[in-house]
C-alpha cells in the first residue's frame, strides 16, 4: 500500500515536471516565479511556460515575461494593462496596486505566458531564498518515497501453476 502511494506521489510530481520540460522541445521556455506580484493567478514557486510573443496579436490582458528595466539580468512576469500609441506595453502585477513605472518595448519581451504548473518550482525558490530546511525536508521526503517504491515490487509471488511441488 505504501509502495502504491509512493508511486502515485512520485508519478504526479514527475508528470508536473514533464509539463515544464516538454514545451522546451517546441521553442518555448520555462521559468520559476519568485514573487507574489501575480497572485492569485500565479504564485511564487509556480513554473510558467512561455512561448515567443506573437508579433501581430498582442492585447491587453496577456501575461508576458520581460527583461526588468530596473534590474539587468532579471525578468518580470506581469499582465499587459495598456498598449500605448507608440506600441509600448504598460504592465502590472495582478497583486500590485499600481502599474509598473516603465512601459516595455516589444524587444524586451521574452515570452507570453501559456501554461502555469503549480508547485514544481518550490525547491528552486527555496534554494534561491536560502530556505534550506524546507529544501532538506523535500529532498528527504522524495528520497523516502523513492526507497518505498521497490518495497512493493520486491515481494514477487509466483503464480500457483508455476510453483514447484515437493514430492
Amino acid at each position: 500500500m505504501l509502495s502504491l502511494s509512493a508511486v502515485s506521489v512520485l508519478g504526479a510530481a514527475g508528470g508536473l515536471l514533464l509539463w515544464t520540460l516538454i514545451p522546451l522541445l517546441f521553442g518555448w521556455s520555462s521559468s520559476v516565479v519568485v514573487s507574489g506580484s501575480m497572485s492569485p493567478a500565479v504564485e511564487a514557486g509556480d513554473v510558467v511556460v512561455t512561448s515567443p510573443l506573437p508579433e501581430d496579436d498582442v492585447a491587453v490582458g496577456y501575461v508576458i515575461r520581460f527583461h526588468d528595466p530596473n534590474r539587468p539580468g532579471r525578468s518580470i512576469l506581469h499582465r499587459i494593462t495598456q498598449v500605448t500609441e507608440n506600441g509600448l506595453f504598460v504592465t502590472k502585477g495582478d497583486a500590485n496596486r499600481t502599474a509598473d513605472s516603465t512601459p516595455i518595448p516589444a524587444s524586451s519581451v521574452t515570452g507570453m505566458g501559456r501554461l502555469r504548473v503549480p508547485y514544481v518550482g518550490l525547491p528552486m525558490l527555496w534554494w534561491l531564498e536560502r530556505d534550506y530546511p524546507r529544501l532538506a525536508v523535500t529532498v528527504l521526503v522524495v528520497t523516502v518515497l523513492c526507497l518505498l517504491v521497490p518495497m512493493g515490487w520486491s515481494v514477487k509471488r509466483r503464480p500457483r501453476h508455476l510453483r514447484q511441488r515437493n514430492a
